[in-house]
């Protein structure tokens, strides 16, 4: 017979975990964790999985008295050191001679997926005067063979070299360091992908590769504010979050996944909404209680169904589960996307369905005191008088004691109170940016 369990775990582990977070709280700090963001590092996390479900159950090592590493003989080895052999090998496949991006240069039609609609949607903003730069991490020779193959579409008739949709191009741009001090600037020969001699001094000019820079370059060759860019990206720190608090401007999260993420939960909002009834029917069995009383609600089955409801919402996304929540709750993900991206969409060329004039707006949201309140209820005249009657006496107190304190026969201010405003004093950049613009909104 198996260990009892509570909230799903065995007396067992449960103890081992109260053990190392007695207050279950996790401090996020760099040293301890690595945030993965993108779909790049998946074989980094696979890997390191596979490594250490092999080293904790193989019968060769054996884990250190501490429990940060195992050990063979007089071989030691801790997880840190683990994690670092793995991401130099991940760094070595990612360099630019690496077998990743060379495997991928003789290979395009493979590993790359083609958007027949990126020339369009480019020249559509340049037509709108639009000014549109490109900055990456690559170098010159990669970038140029990944782009030659993505504009030879059918929305680009006149075969057009690719460059000739970007007013400023820039490469080895090393983001996130791009937004801060970024780094010394360098022309590159399009001839040949070399970085020319020296470090380029003169004026910036639209139609030339260069290597390196920075942020503050790009809007100073374009002469825009901060607020006036819109920056599309798709990792939530390098370009989304270092963007956003290092420039302040606006940007748009490119997250694949949401195609899947979409279809399921489509497919199952079903299971969504049995959380939301279990949610419901815990407040009800609270509904009639307050601090007189001792009885405590037994709800032991519902959390037991709530768990089996999120575990069946989390498997129908994959065994990663969904990149924006674990049940009714959002993830750390989906947090910094909620916060940082200004607009989130699958594709860049969603943009396509919207006028270039189109201000996003996200819908409203409800803070929990707000949600408890139903708008649909109504109050009595008696009560409404009373409320105004309560009302109009607390003003008379408070301005009577503010007479009473702070005013003066022999004050020479002349308004010693300032008058309630008669229109609306304060408007958001939404209202006053005519360019394409909004706060935490998904394209569909």
């Amino acid at each position: 017979m198996g260990s009892p369990v509570i909230s799903g775990l065995n007396y067992e582990i449960r103890a081992e975990i109260q053990a190392l977070y007695p207050t279950k709280f996790v401090q996020m700090e760099e040293g301890r964790y690595r945030i993965f963001n993108t779909l790049y590092e998946l074989p980094l996390i696979y890997i390191l999985a596979c490594l250490i479900d092999y080293f904790n159950n193989s019968s060769d090592y054996v884990q250190t008295a501490n429990g940060v590493g195992v050990k063979v003989g007089d071989l030691t080895m801790t997880y840190e050191s683990i994690y670092n052999d793995v991401n130099t090998a991940m760094e070595h496949v990612h360099h630019p001679k690496g077998p990743l991006k060379t495997d991928t240069m003789s290979n395009v039609e493979k590993y790359v997926v083609k958007d027949d609609r990126l020339p369009l949607i480019l020249t559509r903003l340049r037509d709108h005067d639009k000014k549109v730069f490109l900055a990456t991490n690559s170098d010159y020779k990669y970038t140029n063979i990944i782009m030659n193959y993505l504009f030879d579409t059918k929305s680009n008739p006149e075969k057009k070299p690719w460059t000739d949709f970007f007013d400023f191009i820039v490469v080895d741009s090393k983001k996130p360091l791009f937004f801060s001090q970024g780094t010394v600037i360098r022309e590159v020969n399009k001839d040949t992908g070399d970085l020319r001699l020296g470090t380029f001094t003169g004026k910036v000019r639209p139609g030339v590769v260069y290597s390196g820079g920075s942020s503050d370059m790009i809007s100073e060759m374009m002469g825009t504010q901060r607020s006036e860019v819109l920056y599309v990206g798709d990792h939530i720190f390098g370009d989304i979050l270092k963007s956003k608090k290092k420039q302040g401007w606006r940007t748009f999260l490119i997250v694949p996944e949401m195609v899947q993420e979409l279809t399921v939960w489509t497919a199952e909002s079903n299971l969504f909404s049995r959380l939301s009834f279990f949610d419901h029917q815990i407040a009800e069995m609270y509904r009639n209680l307050d601090s007189s009383d001792n009885s405590k609600p037994d709800i032991t089955e519902i959390h037991k169904n709530i768990r089996e409801v999120t575990h069946k919402m989390d498997q129908a996304y994959g065994k990663l589960g969904s990149v924006f929540r674990s049940g009714s709750r959002q993830t750390f993900f989906a947090s910094q996307v909620m916060r940082y991206a200004d607009l989130y969409a699958p594709s860049f060329s969603n943009m396509l369905h919207y006028p270039l004039t189109y201000c996003f707006r996200a819908p409203s949201m409800l803070m929990p005191h707000e949600s408890t309140v139903d708008h649909d209820s109504t109050i009595t005249e008696e009560q409404l008088r009373e409320i105004s009657r309560v009302w109009r006496s607390h003003v008379k107190e408070a301005d009577k004691e503010k007479r009473n304190t702070l005013q003066r026969s022999d004050s020479n201010v002349p308004r010693l109170f300032c008058s309630s405003p008669r229109q609306l004093t304060e408007v958001a950049d939404d209202f006053l940016d005519e360019s394409v613009s909004g706060t935490d909104s998904a394209t569909e």
